[in-house]
């Protein structure tokens, strides 16, 4: 087993609301130094939520995404607020952005992007037993919400417009999970 680098020095480069990069000054076992760049995300991370309205149909969300300048279909997502755990974050969000709760809410995964440039991470949930409950959301417009069915999964990872990562593995931990 590797011995973990020698962290010699940490530099902050820049600094936003949600996240800040770093230059981390690194001494390897071997004697080799080397320098990264990391994003270290503001707060405790993300939900993704996967909601069933029934067992034959999903619930996903249409919003715009700046960052491919679309609006893109995924799942209920947001931030773990300061003080909250994940899944009292994966409730809140889904309230918030299509006015349900469930009564059974599941931990499927916990998921980094790119564990080499970043610790964000994001805790992803089934959403059983949907009931009315709404919340006010913090959304700039009014979500969109799509009924997809269960059956069809291979054609939603399809879609130009479901482009998440986090999405598409949501779709296989899900079908996994219901079918054990």
């Amino acid at each position: 087993m590797s011995t973990l680098p020698e962290i010699l020095n940490t530099t902050p480069v820049a600094t936003s609301r949600l996240f800040s990069i770093e230059q981390v000054d690194l001494r390897f076992s071997n004697g080799t130094e080397t320098c990264f760049e990391r994003l270290v995300s503001q707060g405790a991370g993300a939900v993704m939520v996967v909601p069933m309205q029934n067992e034959q149909e999903l619930l996903l969300i249409r919003e715009y995404a700046v960052g491919v300048e679309r609006y893109e279909l995924s799942f209920v997502k947001g931030r773990i607020d300061p003080g909250e755990t994940a899944q009292q974050a994966a409730h809140r969000e889904l309230r918030e952005e299509t006015g349900f709760d469930a009564g059974r809410m599941e931990a499927l995964a916990a998921v980094s992007l790119t564990p080499a440039y970043s610790n964000y991470r994001t805790h992803i949930f089934l959403a059983q037993d949907l009931f009315s409950s709404p919340l006010p959301g913090d959304e700039p417009e009014p979500l969109q919400t799509k009924s997809w069915p269960l059956s069809d999964l291979p054609a939603l990872r399809d879609r130009e417009d479901f482009s998440d990562a986090r999405s598409i593995l949501a779709t296989y931990l899900t079908t996994e999970r219901i079918n054990s």
